[in-house]
């Protein structure tokens, strides 16, 4: 959200934040349609009977939670890492990190990301002053954005309703953070309208500690464009199966022939019918389906969701088991460059919480300070490997490459620094298993 510097001279109040959560909430029917595609409430299930006795099929082929679900597999099924320039130490960080599971949380903000196209993380510091991260929805989060050409961020903010336990609502809340203070806004009622200011926090991040994170540079999910596709496939296969539903219940036209409602009961029991007239005959009442052509539509429907989102049908025959490495990755290739487009943002955004974490610790004395540039976000990519190839490759530029950089490519190492220390000192001792009189001997 952009806003005019001038417009928020006063300062965080609760006017303006009302204001602010005002314009926000107009979004707030894109983003339950976005998320109900996801969850597989598409329109189809809102289409009515043209008439009684009319079969209503309404499937969901939910290929909009495939995409998400695949395009974040992709990216984050193997967890983010971290590299550092020489000379700098960033084991505090990582330790924080591990020790909250930061890669559970990237896998939900990058969910949020494919979902609703931007999501939102909170950085704050817990009962034991250690910094802790949280997955905020754009829901009801934003950020506000001057309106220079560099898009300075002004502030964070995040609004919520307090509900009791019969479910009423009982009062609403709002965080508001820049870059000193995080500011908490209540109010009694179910308006944003009547709030006050109740607390006013430090926070000693040196910067806002609301982080957004984007999907593309037009803030869309990955399978926003693609609605009215996945609306025409779902709408193709439910007549599809409405179709043989009538065939299967077609009516029975009998020519020359007389028969009552209690005759016509046994008939459908009994599955056997007379005719006395020569020129008497039945037959049953139906379309004929093409089911070749039909075929044919669903098919070029399909692709095209898979085309338009470049996200693969992994379950196409194009993708067999003997394909080799190069032949996949050239598959893949459309996909990966959607994936590097969300990798750049999704980049710089772990840089930012990079730089709120050391600024942080930094202040504390807990760990030198670290530029943000010194530091490298290493994504590994979650597909097959064929580890013979790699090994035979990093033979061959062994010598050429460091050990840790070669090491880095074996998808079955996490810390290649370590792994090569670890190499190092196994070799010193002649091949024989480490023990912990080994390690005190190497330290001492």
């Amino acid at each position: 959200m952009i806003i005019d510097e001038d417009a928020l001279s006063e300062g965080v109040t609760p006017r303006i934040a009302a204001r602010l959560i005002e314009r926000h909430s107009a979004q707030t029917g894109r983003y339950k349609r976005l998320m109900d595609y996801y969850m597989g409430r598409h329109a189809i299930e809102n289409r009515r009977r043209t008439s009684e006795g009319v079969p209503n099929n309404r499937l969901v082929c939910n290929h909009a939670k495939y995409i998400v679900d695949i395009t974040k597999s992709y990216l984050l099924g193997n967890p983010v890492s971290y590299a550092v320039a020489s000379g700098y130490d960033i084991e505090t960080v990582k330790n924080s990190y591990a020790a909250q599971d930061i890669a559970t949380l990237d896998g939900a903000i990058e969910k949020q990301m494919s979902i609703y196209g931007k999501s939102f993380e909170l950085v704050y510091t817990d009962e034991h002053s250690e910094p802790k991260s949280v997955c905020l929805s754009p829901v009801n989060t934003f950020m506000v954005y001057d309106s220079t050409v560099d898009k300075e961020p002004l502030w964070g903010v995040h609004y919520f309703k307090r509900y009791g336990l019969d479910g009423s609502v009982i009062g609403t809340e709002c965080l508001v953070c820049d870059k000193e203070a995080i500011y908490t806004f209540r109010g009694s009622g179910d308006s944003f309208g009547n709030m006050e200011l109740s607390d006013i926090s430090p926070h000693y991040f040196g910067d806002i500690p609301m982080i957004e994170y984007r999907n593309n540079e037009e803030e869309q999910g990955d399978y926003e464009q693609l609605i009215s596709l996945i609306d025409a496939y779902n709408t193709l296969m439910s007549d599809r199966v409405n179709d043989k539903e009538q065939f299967v219940e077609s009516f029975l036209f009998l020519k020359n022939m007389e028969i009552d409602g209690e005759q016509a009961k046994k008939l459908r029991e009994e599955r056997i019918l007379m005719g006395y007239d020569e020129n008497s005959s039945a037959q049953y009442l139906s379309k004929v389906m093409s089911e070749a052509d039909i075929k044919v539509l669903a098919d070029d429907l399909k692709q095209d969701i898979h085309r338009f989102a470049m996200v693969p049908d992994l379950s196409d025959q194009q993708f067999g088991t003997n394909l080799s490495g190069v032949a996949i990755k050239y598959k893949l290739m459309c996909f990966e460059q959607q994936v590097r487009s969300k990798e750049r943002y999704f980049a710089k955004a772990l840089k930012k919480r990079f730089e709120l974490y050391v600024g942080y610790y930094s202040l504390k004395g807990s760990m030198q300070y670290v530029p943000v540039h010194r530091v490298d976000v290493v994504f590994t990519r979650n597909m097959p490997v064929n580890e013979l190839e790699v090994s035979q490759m990093i033979q061959n530029l062994s010598g050429i490459a460091t050990a840790e950089t070669l090491l880095s490519q074996l998808s079955f190492v996490s810390d290649p620094e370590e792994e090569a220390e670890l190499a190092k000192r196994e070799r010193m001792t002649g091949g024989r298993s480490l023990t912990a009189s080994d390690f005190k001997r190497k330290e001492n």
